[in-house]
């Protein structure tokens, strides 16, 4: 997950979105019923978490209650970095990671959150419903006993800032901005010409607050559900990440239990979760900048945004020891489809 997720709403979760429901299961009572565990990082206002609430609602209709899903939202199950070491030993059935955390399983997913990697929400979802998701599915079962079962689009990443507007990337040079301390954001902010400063999540309010940071690296909709427009002035839209689709992780021993009605079950209903958020970050976008300016934010798009590409680039050689050193797989990506 973002790690931050992020990336961070609210749309009303309706029926109408689940769509009517297909039994996979005899009548509740049959078979042994089983609760899975989910857990993740943001707000209970924010779309994973509403997307997560939709596909528990569509889980339990689709399997007669026979599997449900229950959604513990900011970290209650605990960090990103707590949950990717218990759903191994099963500690934890589920959680909705970043790719950067999801990384200590299948290094290759790192590649993910690589700047200005996917060029529209068509291509994303290609390349990870597609052979290069599949095989990325094959191997970390193989290799770390945890499977994936689908994926959540991350938000749009810009910068904000509190004490003034970064108009073009010279004006991000020393800047202090706050980051996730897990790759690519470290090195993007330090090729961009920025201090990154590595602060926990739930830490990032007071950070801005008590200037210990000028800014924070962030997708729309986690300055509202994060309330941090109180604590900054201005949104800086640099899109330096796209989706970076993070993947939806489940243990062995969960997965085991589910068999084979029940991963179907349960994929069909991520996969709808999974639509309502892209639907929600897609649409939600200008509605969030509405939001933003109504609540004291100035939005401000820099006059160099090719060099911030640019820039971006040069954090590339760096960035992919972390997903293995293997610069093919990124080049795959971004051709991918096009």
């Amino acid at each position: 997950m973002n790690p931050d997720n992020s990336r961070r709403g609210l749309l009303v979760l309706g029926a109408a979105a689940v769509g009517a429901p297909t039994l996979l299961f005899p009548p509740a009572g049959a078979q042994s019923a089983q609760t899975l565990r989910i857990g993740h990082v943001l707000a209970p206002s924010h779309q994973f978490h509403q997307g997560l609430e939709l596909a528990a609602k569509k889980l339990a209709e689709d399997t007669g209650g026979r599997l449900k899903l229950q959604v513990f939202p900011s970290s209650q199950l605990g960090t990103e970095r707590d949950m990717n070491i218990a759903i191994r030993t099963g500690a934890v059935d589920m959680l909705l990671a970043s790719p950067g955390g999801a990384s200590v399983h299948l290094k290759e997913l790192a590649v993910l959150e690589a700047p200005y990697l996917f060029r529209d929400n068509a291509h994303w979802q290609a390349v990870v419903n597609g052979p290069i998701g599949e095989e990325w599915k094959k191997k970390i079962q193989a290799t770390s006993k945890v499977h994936i079962v689908g994926w959540f689009h991350r938000g749009t990443r810009h910068v904000i800032s509190k004490a003034k507007p970064y108009e073009t990337i010279q004006a991000m040079a020393r800047q202090k901005i706050r980051v996730a301390d897990l790759p690519p954001y470290p090195q993007v902010f330090r090729a961009f010409g920025a201090v990154p400063t590595p602060i926990a999540f739930a830490e990032m309010y007071s950070a801005l607050q008590s200037g210990i940071v000028d800014g924070a690296d962030v997708p729309l909709d986690t300055i509202a559900s994060q309330k941090l427009h109180e604590v900054s002035k201005y949104v800086n839209l640099i899109a330096w990440s796209f989706a970076a689709p993070g993947p939806i992780l489940m243990s062995d021993a969960a997965f085991s239990q589910a068999g084979a009605d029940g991963q179907k079950a349960l994929q069909a209903a991520i996969a709808a979760g999974s639509d309502f958020v892209t639907n929600a970050f897609t649409a939600g976008d200008e509605a969030a900048k509405k939001h933003l300016v109504a609540n004291g934010m100035v939005l401000n798009t820099p006059t160099d945004l090719p060099a911030w590409r640019a820039a971006a680039e040069k954090a590339i050689p760096e960035l992919s020891a972390t997903w293995g050193g293997d610069m093919a797989v990124y080049q795959r990506i971004r051709a991918y489809g096009a």
